[in-house]
């Protein structure tokens, strides 16, 4: 049985700290227009001493993750998946593997209970270490679109 996109991403009774984060991280940038209204969105901010910072969104589904390189290649860890625009995580990939709300198996669609839970309690701690490192202040926009 397929479920509606209305049943697999309810709205969040309340916007998360994550979010909220987020959106003033984009707004001190003057990108959270941008971010709202444009279907294809990129931005990455560089900051010293930390890990690159990514935010895209791709119509229903936004992105937020932190890069480090490695041997010349691009690590991201961790990799933050939600659904826009209720902000529900639906993956999450960190250096130790890739975790899927969904689950797919004999062409059904299972849901991992525990998901949100694990993944939520991730993001309030990732969404507080953002405001603590100062990157609305701080960060830098990452103009050269060939990095």
């Amino acid at each position: 049985a397929t479920m509606s996109p209305s049943i697999l991403f309810m709205e969040n009774p309340m916007t998360t700290l994550f979010q909220t984060n987020i959106e003033q991280l984009l707004k001190a940038h003057n990108l959270l227009d941008q971010f709202h209204s444009q279907d294809e969105f990129h931005v990455r901010f560089d900051m010293p001493h930390y890990d690159r910072l990514v935010i895209e969104r791709h119509t229903d589904m936004i992105s937020v993750a932190h890069y480090f390189e490695q041997n010349g290649d691009l690590i991201a860890d961790p990799d933050v998946e939600l659904h826009y625009p209720t902000w529900t995580p639906t993956a999450i990939t960190q250096i130790f593997g890739y975790r899927s709300k969904f689950i797919e198996r004999d062409g059904k669609t299972f849901v991992d209970t525990r998901f949100h839970k694990d993944v939520s309690s991730f993001l309030t701690m990732w969404a507080r270490n953002i405001q603590a490192q100062g990157w609305a202040e701080k960060g830098k926009v990452h103009d050269d679109p060939h990095d």
